[in-house]
């Protein structure tokens, strides 16, 4: 039997014995057995995602077309054939997606999106609708098809192992640029099987603009909630995206629009990469580019003058600005340079830093300030003056703040307001702010904290805030989460104040709750003498194996120091699978080519590589799980020094369990 334990499959069972022996690794072909794992796996999944959605037998009668679609691209290919199957999902969104196994879902809302651009593009829609559904699915269909003859998910797997073996945050982007490419990669192939087909590849074009179109609509909804402020979460950068953007994609297809869409796709990196401090000269660089296409533009004019503001900050250490300042620089839409959606196609008066790119971003804000009432931008401009070692821009400075406080009470504007007054010298108030923004804050993400055991939405709240703050440190060291950055300013102020036991504890505690990576998380632990975790040190890496394989390691491990195992059985609900060894009573559950758990339980197992086999005392056990553990039914967890759930029978080992 199988239960769910921890949201992990666990093998409870001792399973019966079969007499195959396993077959040595000199005959098997590794990447042939983990691409028929992950067809065979990709079936089981296609299922379950069919058991959670509406699937409709048509939509609008759209199977004619998509039926025709699919055998065009498919018989003209050149590839071997295999038998289509697709399903339309009842979901409102422009999506499409391919399993490994050649399975395909398309929303329902990709197929009224498309009704509406036939509807208004074409002038004879009414008389010939299906002709244009059918090229304008096979525009959608194509790029799907590709990834299947492509092959990208079982190459997806394979670097995924290999990055796997560094892993670093270059690691992560690399991975990322790795799933880019392969989206580039069914572009291409896209475009030459709707050739091939006889469609023409001018439907993979108008494709892409179509999915423009709908990024630039989510961005301009982002901008007008204020979203990109109060949630920064919700903004991804281009560097964390497993696809291009549409801009980039159509810009690797040669055409009269190709200048335009480079042009594009360069400011939205150019956008980005200020956001982050990266590639700064460069960035400058491109801005001025664009300034002398489109000379008085606002939107570029306001991100030189941040890109220069980061230019100085970056001229400066973290010791010399004391504190964390939110700079905000939003990202790139393709509005800002075609209005309407129109596409033709004093604490120290020493300024720190390098005091010429201090006056060089100082001038190109001067330049464009009097053009915006952006509060943003205005708060940029205002903790920019408050360095400044002239009195009438710290009163500026001062003013703008206020000002854009009261026009909009945000956490980032707030914490600005903070930086203002600690740098015009009005500590006691910026210590007000501080504290009255951070406490606020901290009780919310407290209050959070607690919901989310037991609600699944704020759960995945959280979740996503995290996996924005790690994806934005990875490509800016310095990089603390907006909403928390008023916490560690309150920090940092009480500890310049007073460098105290009590300091010390208030700084431990922003460290173990909030930020213990970043640079200024280095700042702050370094002036109380506190040791950071090495973060190249993984606490929950799982350090035990079974004859030499572990939670973690690829079915290629298994295979070279196994063999082939007796039998396979899958787990229905997941698609998972057991390989099961049953002479040495041991079994793997895998997904996806990767080993998830090790199941060691009868006498002739090799038991943990560590020295720990089945029939070991507790005590020897003990000495190589840890003595910490917690009881889950007939189950020890240990993880003092790994990940290991124990049975023990008259204080002996009867089972084991790594994930």
């Amino acid at each position: 039997m199988f239960r769910a334990f921890k949201n992990i499959l666990f093998f409870l069972s001792v399973l019966g014995c079969f007499s195959l022996s396993a077959q040595k690794n000199n005959t098997i072909n590794f990447d042939s057995e983990l691409y028929a794992q992950i067809v065979r796996q990709s079936g089981y999944q296609y299922n379950a995602i069919l058991k959670s959605r509406k699937v409709l037998k048509d939509h609008n009668q759209w199977k004619k077309p998509i039926n025709a679609a699919f055998r065009k691209l498919a018989d003209s290919s050149g590839n071997p054939s295999f038998p289509i199957v697709y399903n339309v999902i009842q979901d409102n969104t422009f999506n499409a997606f391919a399993m490994a196994g050649g399975q395909f879902c398309i929303n329902s809302g990709t197929l009224d999106i498309l009704d509406q651009v036939i509807t208004n593009s074409e002038s004879d829609a009414k008389e010939k609708m299906n002709f244009y559904r059918e090229r304008y699915i096979a525009g959608v269909l194509s790029h799907e098809l590709s990834h299947y003859y492509n092959k990208h998910t079982f190459n997806s797997v394979k670097k995924f192992y290999q990055l796997k073996e560094n892993p670093t945050g270059e690691a992560v982007l690399d991975n990322l640029k790795f799933s880019q490419e392969q989206e580039v990669d069914a572009d291409q192939t896209g475009f030459q099987l709707l050739n091939k087909a006889g469609y023409g590849g001018e439907y993979m074009i108008r494709t892409l603009e179509l999915m423009s179109d709908i990024d630039n609509q989510y961005k301009e909804y982002i901008v007008s909630k204020k979203l990109d402020k109060v949630s920064p979460e919700s903004m991804t950068s281009l560097y964390f995206t497993s696809h291009p953007s549409p801009n980039d994609r159509l810009s690797r297809f040669s055409g009269d629009k190709q200048e335009l869409y480079s042009m594009l796709a360069t400011l939205e990196k150019t956008f980005d990469d200020i956001q982050f401090g990266k590639n700064l000269d460069q960035a400058k660089s491109n801005l001025e580019k664009a300034l002398s296409k489109f000379p008085g533009n606002t939107h570029l004019e306001k991100s030189y003058a941040v890109c220069l503001h980061k230019i100085w900050m970056a001229s400066a250490s973290n010791d010399d600005l004391k504190l964390k300042p939110v700079i905000d620089m939003p990202s790139f839409r393709d509005s800002m340079v075609f209005p309407g959606g129109l596409r033709k196609r004093a604490v120290m008066r020493t300024i720190p830093g390098n005091q010429a790119a201090y006056e060089k971003a100082k001038e190109a804000y001067q330049k464009v300030i009097l053009k915006t009432d952006d509060p943003y931008f205005i708060s940029n401009y205002a903790v920019l003056l408050s360095y400044s070692n002239e009195e009438k821009d710290m009163n500026v400075a001062k003013s703008l703040a206020g000002n854009t406080v009261r026009a909009e009470n945000s956490i980032p504007l707030a914490n600005n307001l903070g930086i203002v007054l600690y740098w015009t010298d009005d500590q006691e108030k910026s210590l007000e702010v501080f504290k009255s923004v951070a406490s606020m804050v901290d009780k919310r993400v407290q209050s959070f904290g607690e919901k989310a055991k037991t609600n699944p939405e704020i759960q995945a709240y959280l979740q996503g805030i995290g996996n924005s703050i790690r994806q934005k440190t990875q490509l800016d060291p310095d990089y603390v989460y907006e909403n928390f950055t008023p916490i560690l300013n309150y920090v940092l102020l009480e500890s310049y104040k007073a460098k105290t036991p009590q300091t010390k504890q208030l700084a431990m505690y922003y460290l173990e709750n909030y930020d213990s990576s970043s640079g200024w998380a280095k700042h702050l632990a370094e002036f109380h003498g506190i040791s950071l975790p090495d973060p190249s040190q993984n606490p929950k890496q799982n350090v035990f194996k079974v004859g030499g394989v572990g939670p973690g390691d690829k079915l290629e491990d298994l295979l070279k120091l196994w063999g082939k195992p007796d039998r396979i059985q899958v787990d229905k609900s997941s698609g998972s699978e057991f390989y099961i060894y049953n002479k040495k009573e041991t079994s793997f559950l895998l997904s996806i080519g990767s080993v998830l758990q090790v199941n060691a339980y009868g006498d002739n197992s090799p038991g943990i590589d560590k020295g720990v086999s089945i029939g070991s005392d507790r005590g020897a056990a003990e000495r190589v799980f840890g003595k910490q553990f917690q009881k889950n039914g007939p189950y020890l967890g240990y993880t003092q020094n790994g990940n290991a759930f124990v049975k023990y029978r008259k204080n002996r080992v009867d089972q084991i369990i790594l994930q």
